[in-house]
């Protein structure tokens, strides 16, 4: 018998096509199970803050956007100081050190057009991505025992883990309302303050520059707050280049600058391609404990800024938005590993670069997008990268005090937005107690050598134990509470005082709980005024950190809400013709209402969003 012809061989064009598009199909159902599309679950709307010059989503001019671009390169390419002192450390030759500061450059420069760019790769925000400090305990450790194939294979097993710790960003929201996050914001700045204040104090260089360094450092510091708070609103744009540019002349003048940097700019080459090496694809087992204590540190440190960065562009900022931090560590993974593939330095995202937002009141991510060009650019320019490296460290500290110090009040503006109870009077006060501490004293060291790199930092140490604590004083509390109303109780006095005390104990914004109060006390005076009610009414209350849901429960009929506006003459009519009235009003005064039965027992939900 002849053989039959297989499906492939007698497949028509058609077919083949048909193939094709249900193969892609396939393919962008598995994509958006692992990145989801930014845009397919209906992003909220926010409200542009009236003092932002740029918004997220606006067009920047050429005239401005170069300069603010480059003001956000410079800054982060000056970071590239940490695999330099990680390198120096190690001992590594100047080739070797060379190669990796191109390699560095580069992946950053390409994770920043990522992270900006608004897609399932990144969060849409102007973040830019810097070496991570806190690499270097690690970048020292694998330089020793493996050189840099090593380093690179460290670096890529990081970025490979937070691609599947983006994964579990979403169901972390409960955990991290906007206390937890604000004591993180806070801590971030305290965390900058001991660098900021080291290099703007001259520390690292003997008391015989002290003096010399506090000069410049505060010129430039000086300035950039001047610019920002006195300088007409365009001029704003170009606060931290003014700041550093006469801090950079002073110290100069003052002597204060790198030593050798005339000899180290000059003998870089103006342009030259990277000499990049791939990872040697081995393992040091010793390595992992503290690989995955520098995972949970990005996941907490992009947490911080995703959130500070929220906030400057939304004037009605409610909460965290989960999605946005997911795309924002995935593209921390993507960064990592393009670092590990090219023997880079680990990055993560910059709090300075938050900072400078903040200074010049520009957020629009296309900013973003030409800061990570010019990055991925000064990769071929070795002269340039020597240069930027070598900024006199007293400028880098007073830009790192300005940023220090809106981070941290920035962190205290979230902590006040909830109602705080007893409870998070406690976790707030605890966690900041506990950052705090690690940069006072020094408890780091008594610790197990697997914990320290935890409790490095003021932002790790309080970070956690916020964390913590918010989950320990959780226990006990209901998320659901109910009381009868008793006959003789007037509406608004009982809703009040029910509505306060219960968001108190769950921590819920002032504003939603200001919001209710009046709207739940006039369904309560519609239940008890009209007569509907057939005895007593339960009043009952549910929050779950994204709604907060009140319902009024009753025996008697359901009240019927009219589908058009009534006319003002109904407030005269009977007692139907009023309660329809107020219920029209119900519609308009909440979120969401409706009318109808629970259990038996006539019901009215109220829901207003958190």
């Amino acid at each position: 018998m002849p053989e039959a012809p297989s499906p492939e061989a007698g497949a028509s064009p058609a077919h083949a096509r048909h193939r094709g598009r249900r193969g892609l199909r396939r393919l962008r159902a598995v994509l958006d199970r692992i990145l989801p599309d930014p845009d397919a679950r209906g992003s909220r709307v926010s409200r542009r803050p009236p003092s932002l010059v740029y918004g997220l989503d606006d067009a920047v001019p050429a005239p401005a956007l170069v300069p603010l671009a480059a003001q956000h390169a410079m800054l982060a390419v000056t970071f590239l100081i940490y695999p330099v002192l990680a390198a120096t450390e190690a001992r590594l030759p100047a080739d070797q050190v060379s190669s990796m500061l191109s390699a560095c450059a580069m992946s950053i420069g390409l994770a920043t057009i990522i992270q900006c760019l608004r897609s399932r790769f990144g969060s849409g925000y102007l973040a830019v991505h810097i070496p991570a400090p806190g690499a270097i305990p690690l970048a020292v450790q694998a330089l020793s025992i493996g050189g840099l194939g090593l380093m690179a294979m460290t670096t890529l097993l990081v970025g490979i883990c937070q691609l599947f710790v983006a994964r579990l960003v979403r169901p972390l929201r409960v955990l991290l309302p906007p206390e937890v996050c604000g004591v993180a914001v806070s801590m971030l700045g305290v965390s900058l303050a001991s660098p900021a204040l080291r290099r703007a104090l001259g520390l690292d260089h003997g008391p015989q520059v002290m003096e010399t360094a506090a000069m410049a450092s505060l010129a430039t510091v000086g300035i950039i707050v001047a610019v920002t708070v006195f300088a007409p609103r365009r001029l704003k744009l170009f606060a931290v280049f003014a700041g550093a540019g006469l801090g950079w002349a002073l110290a100069l003048f003052l002597d204060v600058g790198q030593p050798g940097a005339d000899a180290a700019i000059a003998a870089a080459p103006l342009v030259a391609l990277p000499a990049l090496t791939l990872p040697s694809f081995t393992f040091a087992p010793s390595l992992f404990p503290l690989m995955a204590l520098l995972v949970l540190m990005n996941l907490v440190d992009v947490l911080s800024v995703t959130v500070s960065l929220e906030k400057m562009n939304d004037a009605d900022w409610r909460r965290a938005d989960m999605p946005a931090v997911q795309r924002a560590v995935t593209c921390c993974g993507i960064g990592n590993i393009l670092n590990g593939l090219t023997t880079g330095f680990q990055a993560g995202l910059s709090s300075s670069s938050v900072g400078l937002a903040f200074a010049t009141q520009s957020t629009a991510r296309v900013i973003g997008v030409l800061a990570g060009v010019m990055i991925f650019a000064i990769a071929f320019l070795p002269k340039a990268i020597v240069a930027l490296t070598l900024i006199p460290s007293p400028v880098i500290g007073g830009i790192l005090l300005y940023t220090s110090a809106y981070l941290v009040v920035a962190g205290m503006d979230l902590v006040t937005s909830r109602r705080l109870s007893e409870r998070r009077v406690f976790v707030v006060g605890l966690s900041v107690l506990a950052g705090l501490s690690v940069a006072l004293l020094p408890l780091t060291r008594q610790l197990p050598a697997a914990l320290q790199p935890l409790f490095s930092t003021p932002l790790s140490a309080g970070a956690i134990c916020a964390i913590a604590l918010n989950l320990l004083f959780r226990i006990g509390i209901a998320q659901e509470a109910a009381e009868k109303v008793p006959d003789t109780a007037h509406a608004f006095p009982f809703v009040r005082d029910f509505l306060e005390q219960q968001g108190d104990n769950w921590g819920a914004r002032r504003d939603v709980i200001a919001a209710a109060i009046p709207t739940v006390a006039q369904a309560l005076e519609l239940v008890m005024d009209s007569g509907i009610a057939e005895g007593p009414v339960e009043l009952r209350a549910r929050f779950d950190e994204t709604h907060l849901d009140v319902f009024l429960l009753y025996d008697g009929e359901v009240v019927e809400a009219p589908k058009e506006r009534p006319s003002p003459e109904a407030l005269l009519g009977d007692a139907r013709e009023q309660a329809a009235f107020a219920a029209w009003m119900l519609k308009r005064l909440s979120d969401h209402v409706h009318f109808g039965r629970s259990g038996g027992r006539a019901r009215i939900a109220l829901r207003f969003d958190h």
